[in-house]
């Protein structure tokens, strides 16, 4: 998968600092050229404060390679600040959005190419007589400048990452994107490019013996390039299966693909190439890790040590809008054809309700006391019920009572109850089983 290779080489923390202390590098060398061939020359005539001697030049430079140093090192603590704060008050899963910013990635590049700037024009300006006058201090101190401009920015950008309803929030905007990336709506869905559960041969092969493939390092599972797979299953007319989720960790030698071939062997390292592994799980095409950051949030914020339910409840209905997209789209069956309709690739199954536990259970068990929790819990499935399918309705009503289950109406008093109650009823009526719904007791 060369395209997801790249991108996992754009999305490290050094290249876009790289890429600018390359171009700072450039600039420095087309800089003294101008100085040199255009200026020097007398080509151009300009005011005579934009020159500056050999020593006053040296001296600028002097003072804004240590200047830049001192202002990178600042940003270099302070980004270590918001990491710990991460760490301590949030969870380590969220580290990756703070350092994946592209705007915190862009300010460290500008300083890095700064120090770069600066003391290559320093290093290769020459002085060859007293009468000589140089216009590069004046390109330095516009970048400086700039530099200044950009400080004040990333402080401002940081004090709002640090922010918790910030941070829920760009997760929570990143997981919506991925959703949108990975379903479509249900208008647009064409399901003719999706096999039906009835295909004659899903059920043949089961009458067969599959060959495996297995994995050649061990990894989370980030990318799977299915139209890559559909393309190599056609091209060797074989069925392949997929035998691991997207965030499952798949070690080295786990069978991680299954195939039926009445050909020769298809090429293991090209099917081995359509996958990316990595060291950690990524929200690319992974639903499920951008939820599982909401709720670590939530469960950092109820625990004893914290105990901060706002943010919990902020998180809780954060999951009501994920839910609430996952019900708005088409959600494929796992099996793909080819353009004759012939069965080329399985993957494992996704549904609405795997997305619905994961989003709650842990939550549930650990906040099973909580009247502020349950009650936001029961919101958020109202905000995931209303303007979707019905066909989620009785999903979202079920798990609503599994939700009920686990706590235990004996320690609620008589207001919490009334209030639950509530709840309660608003979700019946979103769903449509208001016949059903049966007020929470204390006996």
């Amino acid at each position: 998968m060369e395209h997801n290779k790249f991108k996992l080489i754009q999305s490290s923390f050094w290249f876009i600092p790289t890429f600018y202390g390359l171009g700072a590098f450039i600039a420095a060398i087309l800089t003294l050229l101008f100085d040199q061939y255009i200026i020097r020359g007398n080509a151009i005539i300009l005011p005579y404060f934009f020159f500056a001697s050999y020593d006053t030049s040296v001296t600028i430079l002097s003072t804004l390679v240590s200047s830049m140093l001192t202002m990178t090192t600042i940003t270099f603590s302070t980004i270590m600040v918001v990491l710990t704060t991460y760490l301590s008050n949030f969870s380590p899963r969220t580290l990756q959005n703070f350092i994946t910013d592209r705007i915190t990635k862009r300010v460290l590049g500008i300083f890095v190419g700064g120090v770069i700037y600066f003391i290559i024009l320093l290093l290769l300006i020459e002085q060859s007589n007293q009468d000589t006058v140089y216009i590069a201090p004046v390109f330095a101190v516009l970048y400086a400048i700039i530099c200044v401009a950009y400080f004040v920015f990333f402080i401002h950008h940081v004090s709002n990452w640090i922010l918790v309803g910030n941070l829920i929030q760009h997760i929570t905007s990143n997981t919506l994107k991925t959703i949108d990336r990975a379903f479509l709506d249900f208008e647009e869905a064409n399901e003719g490019d999706i096999a039906s559960w009835d295909s004659w041969e899903l059920d043949e092969i089961k009458m067969k013996s599959a060959t495996t493939i297995r994995s050649s390092k061990s990894g989370y599972l980030q990318n799977v390039d299915i139209p890559s797979l559909i393309k190599l299953a056609t091209n060797h007319d074989f069925i392949i299966r997929l035998e691991k989720d997207i965030g499952e960790f798949v070690d080295e030698g786990t069978v991680i693909f299954s195939y039926w071939s009445t050909s020769a062997e298809p090429d293991s390292s090209k099917l081995l190439n359509t996958l990316s592994l990595g060291t950690e799980r990524t929200t690319d095409q992974d639903i499920e890790y951008g939820i599982q950051k909401l709720v670590e949030i939530a469960l950092r914020a109820i625990s004893p040590g914290i105990n901060d339910p706002n943010t919990a409840i902020n998180c809780i209905n954060r999951l009501g809008k994920v839910l609430s997209r996952l019900g708005q789209k088409h959600i494929p069956q796992p099996i793909y054809h080819d353009t004759k309709k012939n069965l080329r690739v399985i993957t494992e199954p996704v549904t609405y309700s795997k997305y619905l536990y994961k989003s709650f259970y842990q939550i549930r068990h650990y906040a099973r006391e909580d009247v502020s929790v349950l009650a936001s819990i029961l919101q958020s499935l109202e905000i995931a019920a209303d303007g979707n399918k019905h066909d989620t309705h009785e999903t979202i009503w079920e798990f609503g009572q599994f939700v009920i289950r686990g706590f235990d109406p004996k320690v609620l008093d008589e207001f919490d109850h009334r209030y639950i109650n509530e709840k309660l009823e608003n979700l019946a009526e979103a769903t449509g089983f208001q016949d059903a719904y049966q007020p929470l007791s204390r006996e």
